[in-house]
């Protein structure tokens, strides 16, 4: 039974894999599911001041007023159908998003720069997050994932996996970055006091915090996607 599960010792990134509904609540009281998502629930919930049976039964409640979750499982998905869906959706909408995202940015310092002295430091780390995930994604897209595909196809057609392709150094490349990305992140969502617009922000001010709330939402469930349900299925397809 869910309710009999411990939230003292359930990882965060086990409780947004169980319950995909759960993703919502954990991001609106920013808990870390993604690079951080390997600590109990419990003890993340400790740290960060809140109280962790009122989120669990939260989540709960959410489960049950839902119904039937109609919400995707990704990790029942076939890992190679699980990278197509990464690279076409997510890497799709980060290269999409970051120059219109940027030209905002630039758009609101140069009318609301004095009136709000933290866009600068939003605009920095923006740019900073855009040189890192721009980086970042052809390192999965030319070197990981064409491996990870050769390691599924070699497991399902020979039933054992090739001994030459181990991937746990790119995987913790990977990993090391995503961690980058997440502070960066985490550092806009302090800065802007979590996308909430001043009162006097014009519809360019808000236009350009909600794109950057849609592009965490989607930064987190990118990387929640490869931390906790991709790289573990290729680490136990490498046997």
């Amino acid at each position: 039974m869910d309710n009999q599960l411990d939230i003292a010792t359930i990882t965060v990134a086990d409780v947004a894999m169980k319950f995909p509904h759960a993703l919502e609540i954990l991001n609106r009281y920013n808990l870390d599911y993604c690079c951080g998502g390997k600590k109990p629930f419990g003890l993340v919930c400790e740290d960060a001041g809140l109280d962790a049976e009122s989120i669990w039964h939260e989540i709960q409640s959410a489960k049950t007023d839902r119904g039937e979750e109609s919400r995707m499982h990704f990790d029942s998905w076939d890992p190679a159908l699980l990278i197509d869906f990464i690279e076409q959706h997510h890497h799709k909408y980060v290269r999409e998003s970051i120059p219109m995202i940027q030209e905002l940015l630039v758009k609101i310092n140069e009318v609301h720069g004095e009136n709000s002295p933290f866009l600068p430091a939003v605009r920095d780390r923006f740019s900073r997050l855009a040189d890192e995930l721009l980086d970042h994604l052809p390192k999965e897209e030319e070197i990981l994932f064409p491996a990870a595909r050769k390691l599924f196809k070699t497991k399902g057609s020979t039933g054992d996996s090739s001994p030459e392709l181990n991937l746990d150094a790119p995987i913790s490349v990977m990993e090391h970055e995503h961690e980058e990305a997440g502070r960066l992140i985490k550092g806009i969502r302090a800065l802007t006091d979590n996308y909430t617009p001043p009162d006097f922000a014009c519809p360019t001010y808000k236009i350009t915090y909600t794109m950057l709330s849609q592009f965490d939402k989607d930064l987190m469930q990118h990387i929640h996607l490869e931390n906790n349900i991709l790289f573990p299925k290729i680490i136990k397809a490498q046997g």
